[in-house]
């Protein structure tokens, strides 16, 4: 219903000619369009006639997009069509800010998930650390020095949180795809690089240092004789 014809009209006649496709999911999301004769189409509508939405520019410095969108903004100031320029993932986010803040939005929703998951497996850690006090205990009675202990208990929690991501990531890269599909091509394809697997160590890391922590020392100043006392 944006475009009527001259008369009126909604109905609109075409020849299909053909179709074309994209073996890379990340591009095939920009193939979901309907090309069309440009001087036929203006010819027949009703308003916007000699009229374009927007231009797509190339240019050979990424770095420069800021400048050039200065410049062509620049170019049309004052004029009965000025323009506003900006580099297409900024285009393609002001299309999600008429939803809403989706930037604060995601960002609350993992940041109350990731304290959610924090507190969790805190405290499945430490409890599980209660519970196998007197075996450590015995590890300890056995030669393995409170530095071997700590360590033990600080590589079980590593090992959690490090599983934990990797399952994670995997199931981002997994559903990539069909999110790809599924903007239709209005928004910029989404991929994973190897950054993103970089700070998803770097953040399980963190995570094994804040949670392993606390339990690891209360093992590392373990008596033998006070934990074998307590859970007879």
């Amino acid at each position: 219903e944006i475009h009527a014809k001259s008369d009126g009209s909604l109905n609109w006649e075409f020849d299909l000619v053909g179709v074309f496709d994209a073996e890379d999911p990340a591009v095939r999301a920009n193939t979901e369009v309907v090309l069309i004769n440009v001087a036929h189409f203006d010819e027949a509508r009703q308003l916007g006639k000699g009229k374009t939405g927007w231009y797509i520019i190339r240019i050979a410095d990424v770095d420069q997009a800021k400048a050039v969108s200065a410049d062509v903004d620049r170019t049309f100031m004052n004029s009965p069509d000025e323009t506003k320029t900006a580099p297409e993932k900024e285009f393609a986010l002001g299309f999600a800010r008429q939803i809403g803040d989706m930037g604060a939005l995601v960002t609350r929703i993992l940041i109350a998930v990731f304290f959610t998951i924090l507190i969790l497996t805190g405290n499945t850690i430490a409890q599980s650390i209660r519970e196998r006090v007197p075996e450590l205990a015995i590890l300890k009675t056995l030669g393995f020095s409170n530095a071997a202990v700590t360590a033990l208990v600080l590589g079980e929690t590593a090992l959690l949180f490090v599983i934990g991501a990797g399952l994670g990531m995997l199931a981002a890269v997994s559903m990539l795809p069909v999110l790809n599909g599924a903007t239709g091509g209005r928004f910029p394809p989404l991929f994973v690089e190897a950054g993103t697997w970089l700070w998803a160590a770097a953040v399980a890391l963190a995570l094994t240092v804040a949670v392993g922590l606390p339990p690891a020392l209360r093992v590392h100043r373990l008596r033998i004789v006070d934990a074998l006392a307590g859970h007879r």
